[in-house]
């Protein structure tokens, strides 16, 4: 990458040092001229290597990297560490805190290079009552897919933040700086999922419901006989069979096809937040998108009606007995509901303030909610079993067709497994829970939850 960064402009800490923004901003590609404008910035740019992308994104002092190390895998990254997020995870620890390339990932980490950065300078920025200023990145900006790793950097002057104003990011990594920022009731930075899944499967994030069974052919009814009349009475005509004047059985029904299977939530990855002077009240908010829900299975198909019997005669060659109904075919099988898909993956975020301003920053992180699983389908009845007709004497009476049997419901899908949020650093400090079992970091089976 080529950055215009020819003046240096050391960062001295104070708040409204305009110096620091000045700084950073030429360490992501803004010229002089540009920085002095009041226009918001925008830039794109590639960095070639990990250590390098820390050099440009990363904010904190090599102290500040150091401590972070030691909490960083705490159980909940930790337990993800033989996933393929734990090559991010570690990457993201290469970034914001003192680790460096391990050699099992170097493979891996060359596929998701270089680092892609979307750069946003503004000397002030005004996010009015109510509004959201989302900063986010999707991989279209460089022809690539969204599971890349995409960085963010906002470079902030002055922010102000009016009432329930908030500044959002959608999966992407951010690196954010703001020298003087000035926050109303309800403001927040929101660090928030990928409003996709990125998992390995395809289709919707809510699983499709799956496809009602076809329903089953009705049984043929009874043959009646060709006859002939004579002054003697009638006969048959042809020979015939008295086996045909009983009606044909239903054929059973299909059943429905299973529900498709929820996505994973979306990903709410990595942040660091630095906040050099906060008058008023903020709220760092952080949470991963919540898992789809399983698709309903399809309902199983009616069994086919048996065919009525057809009536009987009385002929020269003796009694044709009336036909009996044909039975019902069995109604199909409901199909299974699907799995609903687990929510969201979150990675770490530090928030760096002045120890005078702590007081003023609230850090909330909610776990990702699993998704609610995909209900079974209903059984198709059986069908009705044919008439039979009566006899030529009154005492003779066939035997009418049974009815199908229904099918079975079909079983619910599994429930999406909760997350655990992001564990947020405040001046290096947890103050969200760490988890301390790794078989809860990975989210235990839980009811499941309502959709907000």
């Amino acid at each position: 990458m080529t950055t215009q960064s020819s003046t240096t402009f050391p960062s001295t800490g104070a708040p409204g040092d305009v110096s620091e923004y000045l700084g950073w901003g030429h360490r992501l590609g803004f010229s002089s001229q540009q920085l002095a404008s009041d226009r918001e910035l925008v830039r794109y740019f590639c960095v070639p290597t990990l250590e390098e992308g820390r050099a440009i994104l990363n904010r904190a002092t090599e102290a500040q990297r150091r401590q972070r190390q030691t909490t960083f895998f705490h159980p909940a990254i930790a337990a993800r560490s033989r996933l393929g997020q734990g090559r991010h995870d570690r990457g993201e620890a290469v970034l914001f805190a003192a680790a460096e390339v391990e050699p099992r990932d170097l493979q891996g980490i060359d596929l998701h290079l270089p680092v892609h950065v979307k750069a946003i300078s503004v000397s002030e920025k005004v996010v009015r009552s109510g509004e959201d200023w989302d900063v986010s990145v999707r991989g279209d900006h460089w022809g690539i897919g969204d599971r890349q790793e995409l960085y963010v950097a906002v470079n902030v002057q002055r922010l102000v933040l009016e009432a329930g104003a908030t500044v959002s990011v959608h999966g992407n990594v951010l690196s954010f700086l703001c020298q003087q920022l000035e926050a109303s009731a309800g403001a927040r930075i929101r660090i928030l999922g990928t409003p996709f899944s990125v998992d390995v499967k395809h289709g919707p994030h809510d699983g499709r419901p799956g496809a009602a069974g076809a329903a089953g052919e009705d049984g043929a009814a009874g043959v009646a006989p060709l006859l002939s009349r004579c002054i003697l009475g009638e006969r048959l005509a042809q020979p015939f069979s008295a086996a045909r004047l009983a009606g044909g059985s239903g054929t059973p029904g299909a059943p429905g096809a299973p529900g498709g299977a929820g996505r994973n939530g979306g990903m709410a990855k990595a942040a660091e937040v630095t906040l050099r002077d906060v008058s008023g009240e903020l709220t760092i908010f952080a949470q991963a998108g919540q898992g789809g829900d399983g698709g309903r299975g399809g309902d199983g198909g009616r069994g086919g009606c048996g065919g009525n019997g057809a009536h009987g005669h009385r002929l020269l060659e003796g009694d044709l007995p009336a036909g009996c109904g044909g039975n019902g075919g069995r109604g199909g099988d409901g199909g299974r509901g699907g799995h609903a898909g687990h929510g969201g993956l979150a990675s770490n975020i530090y928030v760096n303030v002045a120890m005078s301003d702590a007081a003023r920053v609230r850090c909330v992180s909610l776990p990702a909610a699993g998704g609610r699983r995909g209900e079974g389908g209903r059984a198709g009845a059986g069908g009705a079993g044919g008439t039979a007709q009566r006899g030529t004497r009154d005492f003779e009476q066939a035997e009418p067709g049974v009815a199908g049997a229904s099918g079975i419901d079909g079983d619910a899908g599994m429930r999406g497994r909760v997350r655990p949020g992001a564990v947020i650093f405040l001046n290096e400090e947890p103050v969200t829970p760490i988890l301390a079992r790794s078989s809860s970091a990975l989210g235990a089976a839980t009811p499941e939850k309502a959709k907000s």
